[in-house]
């Protein structure tokens, strides 16, 4: 069973973290937090965080190291417009990524037949008929990154919890909720609620530093249902 997997199955509510850079300190700093995991990059800018992530024989040596300290699973986001090779995917699981994490309009269809945990996110121009049709086409999470750009790291409103709501109505996968929002620890247990099974932590609610990390994680943790 793949990692990610087995924690769903044995937590109602989970906390991601998305690395703002690829760094060994970050994701021992978030692990040493008790965070269930987390998701580094490649081949893409990352809006929230700025910063611009290489492509896969770029970054893999750190990766690699991230993986050797790595105290639950870890997944990848293989790009955007451009992404990893299926040679690179096969070489990112071999060596121990778990899941991978894509927009749908950028994950390439030969994507759905890969062994790894495959968590596609659904962008801001959603409906939930595309949601439902991830379900019968071998999504096996997903990431409600349904936010518009010009909403980002704004307070959580309830306009955004009749969205998520509808989103978990319409799939029968576990859905995970990025913090495109400014995510507060209060928000967690009305997430679990509506149906969320956990959130993605990045830039905009925990900071891009060990410190941040280790100054915001612990309410966060604290807080899950």
């Amino acid at each position: 069973m793949r990692a990610l997997d087995n924690i769903l199955d044995n937590k109602p509510f989970i906390i991601l973290v998305s690395l703002p850079r690829n760094d060994v300190g970050l994701a021992c700093a978030a692990f040493d937090q008790g965070v269930h995991g987390i998701k580094v990059h490649t081949n893409v800018l990352h809006r929230a965080s700025g910063n611009r992530f290489g492509s896969w024989d770029e970054e893999r040596p750190v990766i690699e190291k991230i993986l050797s300290f790595a105290k639950g699973p870890v997944g990848i986001l293989p790009g955007g417009e451009t992404t990893m090779t299926p040679r690179e995917m096969e070489e990112a699981a071999s060596i121990g990524i778990d899941f991978f994490d894509i927009y749908d309009f950028h994950m390439p269809c030969w994507m759905l037949d890969l062994p790894m945990g495959r968590m596609v996110a659904a962008g801001s121009q959603y409906s939930l008929r595309d949601i439902r049709a991830l379900d019968h086409l071998g999504m096996d999470y997903l990431e409600a990154s349904i936010v518009s750009g010009d909403c980002y790291r704004q307070p959580l409103v309830v306009k955004d919890l009749e969205a998520y709501s509808m989103v978990c109505a319409a799939t029968n996968r576990p859905v995970l909720v990025p913090s495109q929002k400014a995510l507060q620890p209060s928000d967690l247990p009305m997430l679990s609620r509506i149906g969320v099974r956990g959130v993605i932590l990045g830039t905009i609610a925990i900071g891009d530093t060990m410190q941040d990390f280790s100054r915001r994680l612990p309410a966060f943790m604290k807080a899950v249902p």
